[in-house]
């Protein structure tokens, strides 16, 4: 299938910068004026690739979503202060869709990371996640990185749960395989065929505890598409690959791999206005957290799928709301907070853990939990990586549950002893990473200063002092980096690692209680040129 597009507006034509509305700057402006509608159509009018020949008349409508991480209630989205999201309302609005037109075939599809970054999430382990996607009648779900977080036997536990298959055709275990199918053929009555392949990103054995990742290998993706896209293409109507790994990575697929017709993306957390064209392949992905439903129409035309519309359809406050999905999410969350609602301290301000901050740039919540970190281990210097810091804090009184939010990994913290050059290292890795990407890799530090130009370290110090390579420095950080997460190979070669058996929750709440009303400013410590 290649999909060509009418624009939205001129200035948004093909650009992927203009169409991601999630960034920062002028475009949120944009974004406001353009998404304030409750859709956004996108003529889709090119004929499809597809080799095998769909009956005139024939009908499609595929809706994609990404992105979810536990977020069950609706949410206020830190850009504009819009109430989003709420799975009862993104279900409701499936069933609008369905309901249209009864003959119709729907197929959902869910592009990845289901756990991680609520407390429902964290404490029911993703169960209610996973039955309340099959309750909307999600046809697949890709693997995203964040599916091991809590151990492959909580993953397995709910692929089983699940209504629907778990795909990932570049993800192995050993000895025992992971409950995971490498793709899947949809097919309805009198409706084309429809093959996805799911792929995974790289990251998932970098980006959570090595611990759950033992016996776990990533093949390169684009070559296993290369290696299953031509079968899958010759049997279906539509080739779509429901991809978790991030629109760099999409790119380079639709640059790479003749055949696919579409390529339903997640894991940036990117929302797009209108398809990212790459070679005639669109790529679409819907934001985060249920805030946005994306939906593309396709018919048959002289034999060949045929795309017409495409739609980003907010869901927010005056969306339908399912009421017993509402209901029972209701009880979940209440089960949830009964003990969880003690105040423990407060914030004069709010400490944000939008990715756009804290995985780009200096941060007042990095600041406070490294310096807390650096603090109370009495050491030279604190490493954490953004991608830990999960939800923000908001400012006013606030709770265990806040707290247990935004660090919702249990990780500990780990002292240990690194060389200058392996420190100098670390932050040389934290420096070349893509902020566009929002890398949950990039370090936020305490006790050292580093400047970053053009993509690559160009100063650092502790104290006063450049970095001396051959000087021990004394080393506080997470036992996820420690362990190698996040690719920092360079921290597991700490010497002298000592466990503190302290969470970084635990270290946060005394914190608060001990430092309250807490106050935050930034320092210069991270500077980019």
């Amino acid at each position: 299938m290649s999909l060509n597009t009418v624009s939205v507006a001129d200035e948004m034509s093909q650009d992927p910068e203009v169409a991601d509305l999630s960034a920062e700057g002028p475009r949120q402006s944009r974004w406001s004026v353009i998404l304030g509608s409750c859709l956004v159509l996108v003529a889709l009018l090119a004929p499809a690739l597809a080799r095998t020949t769909c009956e005139p008349g024939q009908a499609l409508t595929l809706l994609h979503f990404n992105d979810i991480h536990g977020q069950l209630e609706p949410y206020e989205d830190p850009r504009d202060g819009t109430e989003r999201g709420g799975i009862a309302r993104l279900a409701a609005t499936v069933a609008e869709v369905r309901a249209e037109d009864p003959s119709r075939p729907v197929v959902l599809l869910f592009a990845g990371d289901l756990l991680q970054g609520t407390l429902t999430s964290s404490l029911f382990l993703g169960v209610p996640d996973v039955v309340l996607l099959g309750r909307m009648g999600v046809d697949a779900a890709v693997m995203g990185n964040h599916e091991l977080d809590y151990g492959q036997e909580v993953f397995r536990r709910l692929t089983e749960e699940a209504a629907f298959p778990f795909l990932s055709a570049n993800v192995a275990s050993d000895p025992e395989p992971l409950p995971v199918l490498s793709s899947v053929v949809i097919e309805r009555p009198d409706a084309p065929k429809v093959a996805v392949l799911g792929l995974t990103t790289p990251e998932l054995t970098t980006a959570t505890h090595p611990r759950n990742i033992e016996g776990i290998g990533v093949e390169e993706p684009t070559a296993v598409a290369r290696r299953l896209v031509p079968a899958l293409r010759d049997e279906a109507d539509l080739v779509v690959v429901l991809s978790h790994l991030g629109i760099s990575a999409d790119r380079r697929l639709a640059e790479s791999v003749h055949g696919i017709d579409l390529i339903v993306g997640g894991h940036n957390h990117n929302l797009y206005a209108q398809p990212v064209f790459v070679e005639n392949v669109p790529i679409v992905q819907a934001g985060e957290r249920g805030g946005w439903l994306g939906r593309m129409d396709l018919r048959c035309r002289e034999g060949r799928l045929t795309g017409t519309d495409y739609a980003l359809i907010p869901i927010d406050a005056v969306s339908p709301e399912d009421a017993e999905i509402a209901d029972e999410v209701r009880r979940i969350t209440l089960d949830a907070e009964l003990e969880l609602n003690t105040e423990v301290g407060f914030s004069t301000q709010e400490l944000s853990a939008w990715r756009e901050l804290i995985r780009r740039e200096e941060a007042p919540f990095g600041n406070f939990v490294t310096d807390l970190a650096r603090e109370i281990t009495l050491t030279d210097v604190a490493l954490l990586n953004g991608g830990g810091f999960r939800a923000s804090i908001p400012a006013g009184p606030v709770t265990l549950k806040s707290i247990y939010e935004a660090f919702p990994f249990r990780n500990e913290l780990v002292l240990g002893d690194l060389t200058g050059a392996q420190l100098l290292a670390a932050l040389e890795r934290s420096a070349a990473l893509d902020p566009s990407d929002n890398p949950g890799g990039f370090l936020q530090v305490s006790g050292v200063r580093y400047t970053i130009a053009d993509g690559r370290l160009a100063s650092a110090t502790v104290g006063d002092l450049p970095i001396d390579p051959a000087r021990r420095y004394r080393i506080v950080t997470s036992d996820f980096l420690a362990a190698g997460g996040d690719g920092y190979a360079m921290l597991e070669e700490m010497t002298d690692p000592v466990m503190t058996g302290r969470l970084i929750s635990d270290m946060v709440i005394e914190g608060f209680r001990t430092e309250s009303p807490v106050s935050v400013a930034t320092d210069g410590r991270i500077l980019r040129r």
